[in-house]
């Protein structure tokens, strides 16, 4: 808040300075930068060039500081109206990462029953298991396995107040309280689950890890609203689907439930239903981890058309959070630092001499004079394809020749230098046949041979400089220069982890705990274009188990056996003792089970025990083997 306050300040005081009235409303609208595009924090200068020394801050996991003795609040932002598009305020949640297993072991909590049945509930803490055979759900539970179908649904009912009310999965991707009715179907030998609950309790288990609960709670804020309106512009527009979203990043994380992530869960509530509306229907909040200093459209990232209410833009905020994820190599002017991009430079300069006439040999690599990047994808864009370098070599030239030195006029003791005449003629040195080579020097050309490096295949491949997978970094270059004003080091970085499309997560964070923006700020900078309406739910309370009518059959008591045939010469009755006794098609673990055969029934035993104990039993419906120690007679 201190912040905000202080930068107000400081910009009016600028605009006073300049002294022109124009330039001091223009000040004055960019006192809130979260709503102006090209908005830059006090003292950054350029967002790609040398960045000012941050000092040492402690407020990125802070939250609100309370204003100054005597400082002025900020004004109240306008009521947000409601939304006028009904819903009920359900979501259903493909529980995706867990795969399609063949068992489910799970612990339910609170008040369960299957499919509203009061005939068929659960003891708070029951242990249960689900398995998937032959397209059938069965369901172990109590020392029963009952055949349920194709499939279940377990039903979430009123608690005691204090009761944690929600079902544990063995294997999920998180501890969290799954606080819905889970549906479970079986497809094949696995199980495919759909988890329905309330879209509030669904982002208690979603903001906590697409945000760490340690952040600023007015970035939490912001990401609660970017979340929920995600959700349901999906479930808007799933159509036939069994799921709304699903529990993976190929939507949102969704891990269920936790109590102490306080901060997420006031977030939440803080926000209740407000969402983003564009064109009359819910907006897509794209969010990114980091987008290295300048937000991407959708159409720059995926193709096809994006909606208006998103721009690109550059964001100092994500540019001076510390914590925002960045590569970085840095060379010399003689390439020291890195011998894989010298071999690439070297090679590539190769290609520039020999189009310059230069043969191989007759040059070597010098230095590097400039380094920028170009080729940007998009008019205004900094996901550039190439970094080009501008490169001095050193090349083999004749040496220069010496001036002829003069011979003394006199020898020693006075004589003279000449020769005296020779009787006879000298005759001159015949003329060698082989001209001789001039020595030759290498020479720095006064020349500069420029070559361009591909961004994505050899500087993020080839130097491991990239931050994702699929090609979205965008890359800068800080030159550093000596006291003559001599490059010294290039340093290449690439930054944007994730596609930065939409908010950066770090600069909500940078916003919300270094400036102290709000969540609404945070909002109108990422969005620009977007409406916040709020969602008014029904109320959708729990049902108490008592308020359930009479059992609806959800139980399915099995069918009466049939009775059991006449004894044939050898075979008797016995009775089963198991709590279930599975009934295979060959006396083996290995075999499939054709039948399981509750506590208490009656079997004919057809056979005495084999080596391993099995024998071989009928029924009015089914015959095949069991394990005898599970029988009595």
């Amino acid at each position: 808040m201190r912040y905000r306050l202080f930068y107000k300040l400081l910009t009016v005081a600028l605009a006073l300075a300049l002294g022109a009235s124009a330039g001091a409303e223009a000040a004055m609208e960019g006192a809130a930068p979260a709503v102006q595009a090209s908005a830059k924090p006090a003292g950054q200068e350029a967002l790609f060039g040398d960045m000012p020394t941050l000092p040492p801050v402690d407020l990125l996991l802070a939250t609100e500081e309370p204003l100054a003795d005597g400082a002025e609040a900020a004004s109240t932002p306008a009521p947000i109206a409601d939304a006028e598009i009904e819903d009920d305020g359900m979501l259903r949640v493909e529980l995706r990462s867990l795969g399609q297993p063949a068992l489910l072991r799970m612990t339910l909590l609170g008040s369960y029953a299957v499919e509203a049945d009061p005939g068929f509930r659960f003891e708070s803490g029951t242990q249960a298991v689900l398995s998937a055979a032959q397209d059938r759900v069965w369901l172990a539970v109590g020392g029963l396995t009952i055949d349920m179908g194709k499939s279940l649904t377990l039903t979430r009912h009123m608690a005691p107040e204090g009761v944690e009310n929600g079902i544990r999965i063995e294997g999920a991707q998180g501890d969290g309280l799954y606080c819905g009715d889970l549906t479970v179907t079986a497809r094949g030998s696995g199980l495919y689950c759909v988890l329905r609950l309330a879209v509030e309790d669904y982002l208690y288990g979603v903001v906590a890890h697409e945000m760490s609960d340690s952040f600023p709670l007015e970035a939490l804020k912001a990401q609660a609203v970017a979340a929920r309106t995600y959700a349901m512009q999906r479930k808007q527009g799933a159509g036939q689907r069994a799921y709304d979203v699903t529990d993976t990043t190929a939507d949102q994380v969704f891990k269920g439930y936790d109590p102490e992530y306080a901060n997420v869960i006031r977030a939440v509530d803080d926000t209740r239903g407000v969402v983003g509306l564009y064109d009359g229907g819910f907006a897509t909040c794209y969010y990114t981890a980091s987008n290295g200093g300048q937000t991407a459209l959708p159409e720059q990232i995926w193709g096809g058309k994006g909606g208006d209410y998103l721009a690109m833009a550059d964001d100092p905020y994500d540019l001076e959070n510390p914590r925002s994820l960045q590569n970085t190599l840095t060379v010399s002017p003689q390439c020291e630092g890195s011998a894989a991009l010298k071999a690439m430079l070297e090679a590539a300069l190769g290609d520039a001499m020999a189009k310059a006439g230069v043969g191989e040999g007759a040059w070597q690599f010098d230095a590097i004079a400039a380094v920028r990047p170009v080729n940007p994808r998009f008019e205004g864009s900094r996901m550039c394809d190439g970094l080009a370098f501008d490169l001095r070599a050193r090349v083999l030239v004749p040496a220069a020749t010496s001036e002829p030195t003069n011979a003394p006029e006199n020898g020693p003791e006075g004589q003279s230098a000449s020769p005296e005449p020779s009787a006879e003629p000298t005759t001159p040195p015949e003329p060698s046949a082989v001209p001789t080579t001039p020595p030759m020097e290498w020479v720095v050309s006064d020349a500069i041979y420029p070559v361009t490096l591909d961004v994505y295949t050899q500087i993020k491949d080839g130097l491991s400089l990239g931050l994702n997978r699929a090609d979205y970094e965008l890359i800068d270059v800080q030159t550093e220069t000596d006291e003559a004003g001599d490059p010294a080091s290039f340093t290449i970085i690439m930054r944007r982890f994730g596609h930065g499309v939409g908010m950066s997560q770090r600069g909500a964070q940078w916003m919300a705990g270094h400036y102290g923006m709000t969540w609404r700020e945070i909002l109108d900078f990422y969005y620009p274009g977007m409406a916040l309406a709020r969602m008014r739910w029904p109320e959708n309370a729990l049902t108490a188990l008592s308020d359930l009518p009479g059992s609806v059959g959800a139980a399915r008591p099995e069918p009466t056996p049939k009775p059991l045939p006449e004894l044939k010469a050898g075979e008797h009755y016995a009775t089963v003792t198991a709590s279930a006794l599975n009934v295979r098609e060959e006396p083996s673990t290995e075999e499939r089970v054709i039948e399981r055969l509750a506590n208490g029934r009656r079997v004919i035993v057809a056979s005495d025990p084999d080596a391993d104990g099995w024998v071989r039993v009928r029924t009015g419906e089914v015959e095949g083997y069991a394990k005898a120690e599970y029988l009595a007679n």
